[in-house]
């Protein structure tokens, strides 16, 4: 029997012990199917409501022994076979059901961690971790084995006891009793955690994994961690943003800094200054604090805007803003205010299939205060939310942005590549969840999209996809934007809440979007296929007697024979794209495609044969 199996042992009918095995990820398939099972359901209804003592009563079902894989004696007893590398610990009871589910995830900081799952009571939390098991000769000394089963039960309930901030001790285990017995029922859970690759924790000392370094939370230690913890709160201020999925800190003698990632760089120095005023404390030590449930959890956005529910005063604060912009674009109040709904219902997750999907593109010289209104969208509380440096041609890391930040101002837009412009940029803006790989996690998970997008630019001629210039709308800044005047950033926002709330039109319709895209054609950047078509051929209607049904193919090649091969330097792909958008053009699909209605603009031109 391989040492990862876990042993299953229940009463049958005839009252005989029955022992079997299952792998970790078997014993999850089966907490899931288990979701249905009627008597664990009114097992919890009874702990619940009456009775906690009636978990005892379940014999039938079976109960989950993690480290030792068991086997029947002759007289019907269990007795160890061999040992596993594995541990069962729990939680004591825990009345929030929601806190349980945070609980769970909280575990995955700890690189030991195989699986976690909600008890038989639905009161507590069984934790399956790995643990390294001493060579062979000392498996062979039962004494020993008793022995190494107590310490790495007692430093592993430490380590969990010290994250999530609720007693753990050995599953099923009383005072006196052997660990290596540790015990549970099985349970029922429609989400169980199971981490496929795990670091062993290492009891013996002979270097630790980098997690199970915790042990620094020993009993004795107490006084040196109390020590710790109260340098750390009077200096700084602490919470975990759920939404950057970090652990921010506030310096109390400098607030007006914000709120900003406790980052290894400033762990470090934590770490020096703590020492420096006698504290004994080590970047692991910290880092242990920092990363455990003494920190408070907090979604700033959501408490931000849940503040501001039903105290809009009914003033358009969203248009004022959107005035200090100057610029001739007629639809231009009416589009920011849409994208400005949009970005508000993205943060508050109304936003479920599709992303917002528009972007505001500010054209304007240097000096016109673009970025500077761009950062100012977001109210200082959320101004850490905010990011204009972001490099489009790491893939990854805009994904992630699109998570942990609020609004990303694609600054200099005329400098991202064609290439990425057509390609990546335009598909990504319409996401509505990313999937990404957090920290610590070791696997891909989807993600609800928060980021909106907004633009800024230099130059005019900046659109260089005729199809994916419906993602942006350009506004062309006549005058510098006022930028000095103070936000009433509290009504700004309870405007645009009550406006999701009440479902106000945010999204573009297809009106709008062709109203967009005959917009943007005078920002679109030419290229060689659309100057060489206006110098060879005019749209025609049907019944125009100079007008020919010609498809991409024909019309590409007239023009690279008559411009040469080496003047157009777009692909057929790329210029039908083109020519598909050519405004008032005319098409029909035909045998070999689409057909375009054009006319040579001079006669004496070469003819199509």
């Amino acid at each position: 029997m391989k040492p990862n199996k876990i042993s299953l042992v229940r009463i049958d009918k005839q009252q005989q012990r029955k022992v079997s095995t299952v792998t970790v990820s078997k014993l999850m398939e089966k907490l899931k199917a288990n979701v249905s099972n009627n008597e664990l359901a009114m097992l919890r209804f009874k702990v619940k409501n009456a009775d906690p003592y009636m978990i005892d009563k379940h014999e039938s079902m079976h109960r989950i022994y993690a480290s030792a894989c068991l086997k029947k004696s002759d007289n019907g007893a269990l007795v160890v076979k061999d040992y596993t590398d594995m541990l069962l610990l729990s939680t004591s009871d825990i009345e929030e059901e929601n806190r349980i589910a945070q609980l769970k995830q909280l575990t995955k900081v700890v690189p030991f961690t195989i699986a976690t799952f909600i008890g038989s009571s639905g009161r507590t939390l069984k934790i399956i971790a790995r643990v390294t098991l001493p060579d062979l000769p000392r498996r062979e000394n039962e004494a020993e084995m008793e022995q190494f089963y107590r310490k790495a039960y007692k430093v592993a309930a430490a380590i969990y006891s010290s994250l999530l901030n609720v007693p753990v001790s050995p599953a099923g285990i009383k005072d006196g009793s052997s660990p290596v017995m540790a015990n549970c029922l099985i349970s029922a859970d429609a989400a169980p955690l199971l981490i496929e690759k795990t670091t062993p924790l290492d009891v013996d000392g002979v270097e630790l994994a980098p997690m199970s370094q915790t042990e620094i939370v020993k009993t004795n230690d107490n006084n040196e961690v109390s020590a710790l913890i109260s340098f750390l709160t009077e200096k700084y201020k602490f919470r975990y943003n759920i939404v950057r999925g970090a652990t921010e800190y506030l310096d109390k003698q400098k607030p007006y800094w914000g709120w900003r990632v406790a980052d290894t760089r400033f762990i470090n120095g934590l770490s020096l200054e703590a020492r420096l005023s006698g504290v004994e404390a080590r970047p692991k030590d910290v880092i242990i604090y920092l990363n455990s449930s003494h920190i408070r959890v907090i979604d700033p956005v959501e408490d931000y805007l849940f503040n501001l529910t039903d105290k809009w005063d009914g003033h358009d604060h969203i248009g004022d803003l959107a005035d200090r912009v100057k610029t001739d674009l007629v639809q231009w109040k009416q589009w920011f205010r849409m994208w400005f709904y949009g970005m508000v219902a993205q943060w508050m997750g109304y936003n479920s299939r599709y992303g917002n999907s528009i972007v505001p593109l500010l054209v304007a010289p240097q000096g016109y205060h673009k970025s500077t209104f761009c950062r100012q969208l977001l109210p200082q509380d959320l101004r850490w939310g905010y990011l204009d440096n972001l490099k489009f041609d790491n893939q990854k890391l805009v994904m992630q942005s699109m998570v942990d930040f609020l609004l990303i101002n694609i600054d200099e837009f005329n400098s991202i590549s064609k290439k990425t412009q057509e390609g990546f940029l335009k598909n990504t803006i319409q996401l509505a969840s990313i999937a990404i790989k957090r920290p610590y996690s070791r696997r891909v998970e989807a993600e609800r999209r928060r980021a909106s997008f907004i633009a800024t630019s230099n130059m005019t001629d900046v659109l260089s996809d005729p199809s994916g210039s419906r993602r942006f709308f350009v506004v062309d800044v006549t005058s510098p934007i006022d930028t000095d005047k103070p936000i009433n950033y509290e009504q700004l926002y309870a405007q645009a809440v009550a406006a999701v709330r009440n479902n106000e039109r945010r999204w573009f319709d297809n009106a709008d979007i062709e109203e967009v895209m005959a917009h943007n054609r005078k920002y679109a950047l030419l290229n060689s296929a659309d100057m060489y078509f206006n110098d060879y051929f005019d749209t025609a209607s049907p019944d125009d007697p100079e007008a020919m049904r010609l498809t991409t193919s024909d019309i590409y090649d007239y023009i690279r024979k008559r411009a040469g091969s080496r003047a157009v330097t777009e692909s057929i792909t790329v210029f039908g794209r083109y020519l598909s958008n050519v405004p008032d053009i005319q098409k029909v699909h035909v045998a070999s495609g689409t057909a375009y209605y054009v006319k040579y603009r001079k006669k004496e031109r070469w003819q199509i044969k």
